[in-house]
């Protein structure tokens, strides 16, 4: 391959192009000023810019301001929100049903068939071998490594293993498959009958759904167009990285998001036992979506349309919608819908021809006689099955288990920072678990009641230490806090050493040194005072003495002890707490100081 250089004319910018890209290249042609549509604002504006440099308060056409421009993407959405209307809806009378085909690319290193490196961001045209560029006399020899993770998706979506398996040949010209066929396996693939359940709780489904999983197979991806105005652009790094392909039977749609939340349950699945890394965000996963419509309680599903290539949860959700439409338009008006592959045109919110729908006769599937058939050995299945990582709601049904006490919400917020895998060293959850057999062991050890601990941990872990991380724009894989200190510090706040709110004074120091926080208690002497009951009235006195005391005691006589009072009061009885809280440099316990309060409030009338 030609070696890439720097390229670069007078009138434009320096350009990354090779010695056989420059025999193509072509500047934009510039457009004359007097020619121009926004001659009379644009040029105008910007030669006052070139010329005066006083008058800084020149007004400025409204085209060209971020606000304008924002208004016209608003009002573009808004009229496409007009033209869409939702088809799936229950009241309508159409019932749209979807079939998927996800294509998620497997965690290897290597290609399916070559020893050529898988790569997301290299440079183009640099991770290929002989067979990926289909070279006369190149022969494919399977990759076994690629077998493992792809097993791990079939069994984590309960399908069957076949014991045996077997690739074949799909055939079909395009410029970014090189062979002019793709190895697939169609008629034995790698496992059969799986099913994927989603429910409200782990998916925000409306209802409980239930999606049954044809089969799953191994292919090889094809390569990468890249639209480059007149040429097209062929990227060939892509070509033979090992993909697993899903195919789901129909099912009905709800509503309009539900394929797309069907996508990422996938999505999730795959992750969480570590078979694919990159999600639909970073292009390691994409959708072909088969939409089809039918009146309500018609017993044959009507004509299927293919949408290829979906590579977001939106963009599903918006093409199944669409299409929808489009279809239901078409039997309307008395027509017939045509079996098509359609692509999504984002600009316009619409679907758009791209062929006539292929069959298994057009697609002229043969066996692939270069490669022997895929034999599982025995045992392999269970073996996988053993050591397949947890599902995402088996975690989530321990971490808000008796065991931890974790709400529904904080144990998908330690999933969702863990990218949806459950294992690892560096994983949230796995952190989360460490501290709190920490914490559990050392209040066993000093005889302190160990109830809730779970729950204290994944407060601080979530709400503290995560929205520390945050503020300072840090991963969680760089948090600079030992699992040892976070133990200690919750420790020491549990076994009543220190209160709440030393304790979220000493955490973000926690960031730059590698103290113990008991260290710094004793150093700076910050364990809870020691006060009798008489000392802390004196204080609370004190501060009642004052002004902003006097008009506290004034309103708390107002308000009468009622039900609808109560936020109030408590605000009220908060303000002189925090005061003494804050007198004593949080040294003392906030409950302790109510209590005292209390009755000094039950002593003498309000």
């Amino acid at each position: 391959m030609p070696t890439p250089r720097l390229f670069a004319t007078s009138t434009t910018p320096t350009i990354l192009l090779c010695r056989l890209c420059r025999l193509y290249y072509r500047p934009l042609p510039r457009i004359s000023p007097r020619t121009s549509p926004f001659h009379t604002s644009a040029h105008s504006a910007a030669e006052s810019i070139h010329t005066t440099t006083a008058d800084t308060t020149a007004a400025v056409d409204e085209t060209l301001t971020g606000a304008f421009q924002k208004s016209q993407k608003r009002a573009l959405k808004d009229r496409h929100k007009d033209v869409i209307a939702d088809p799936i809806a229950p009241s309508s009378p159409w019932e749209v049903t979807c079939g998927l085909e996800v294509h998620a690319q497997l965690n290897t290193k290597c290609k399916l068939f070559s020893t050529a490196r898988m790569s997301v961001n290299a440079q183009q045209n640099t991770h290929i071998s002989p067979i990926d560029a289909s070279l006369p006399g190149t022969q494919p020899k399977l990759d076994p490594r690629a077998l493992l993770p792809a097993l791990r998706a079939a069994i984590a979506l309960s399908c069957t293993p076949e014991p045996v398996s077997r690739f074949d040949r799909k055939h079909y010209f395009y410029w970014d498959q090189p062979a002019g066929y793709q190895i697939t396996q169609f008629y034995h693939p790698l496992a059969k009958n799986g099913v994927l359940r989603l429910t409200p709780e782990n998916s925000t489904v409306a209802v409980p759904l239930e999606i049954k999983i044809k089969q799953v197979q191994i292919e090889q991806d094809t390569g990468k167009t890249i639209q480059a105005p007149p040429l097209q652009l062929v990227d060939l790094n892509r070509v033979g990285a090992p993909l697993v392909e899903i195919i789901t039977e129909p099912f009905p749609l709800e509503e309009a998001e539900t394929a797309a939340k069907v996508l990422a349950k996938i999505q999730e699945v795959l992750r969480a036992v570590d078979a694919c890394v990159l999600g639909m965000e970073w292009g390691g996963m994409r959708a072909d979506v088969n939409v089809s419509v039918r009146r309500r309680g018609d017993a044959e599903l009507g004509q299927r349309c293919e949408i290829k290539n979906l590579s977001s949860f939106k963009t599903v959700t918006d093409a199944v919608t669409a299409e929808a439409v489009r279809q239901i338009g078409i039997v309307e008006a008395g027509g017939t819908v045509e079996g098509e592959t359609r692509g999504w045109d984002a600009e316009h919110s619409t679907t758009k021809k791209l062929r006539m729908k292929e069959g298994e006769v057009d697609y002229r599937y043969m066996p692939e006689p270069d490669l022997p058939p895929v034999v599982l050995g025995p045992g392999l299945v269970e073996k996988v099955r053993e050591t397949l990582p947890p599902l995402p709601e088996q975690v989530i049904a321990e971490l808000t288990s008796p065991a931890y006490g974790l709400s529904l919400k904080d144990s998908k917020t330690m999933l969702l920072w863990d990218e949806g895998r459950t294992t690892g060293y560096h994983r949230v959850i796995t952190l989360y678990k460490y501290v709190v057999k920490l914490v559990t062991d050392t209040l066993s050890a000093q005889k302190k009641d160990t109830k809730g601990v779970g729950k204290v941990v994944g407060n601080w872990l979530v709400n503290e230490l995560g929205g520390l991380l945050s503020t300072r724009q840090l991963a969680w894989e760089k948090n600079p806090v030992q699992p040892e200190q976070l133990a200690d510090l919750i420790t020491l706040v549990m076994a009543g050493k220190i209160t709440g709110p030393t304790g979220k004074t000493l955490l973000p120091r926690l960031f730059d040194t590698d103290d113990s926080p008991s260290k710094i208690v004793r150093a700076e002497n910050l364990g809870i005072k020691e006060m009798s009951d008489d000392e802390l009235a004196g204080l609370i006195n004190k501060i009642l003495a004052t002004g902003e005391g006097q008009n506290v005691i004034k309103q708390l006589a107002e308000l009468e002890d009622i039900p609808k009072n109560q936020k109030k009061r408590k605000g009220l009885r908060g303000f002189v707490v925090g005061k003494v809280m804050r007198e004593m440099g949080g040294k003392v316990k906030a409950d302790r100081v109510d209590a005292v309060f209390d009755a000094l409030l039950l002593k003498k009338p309000e």
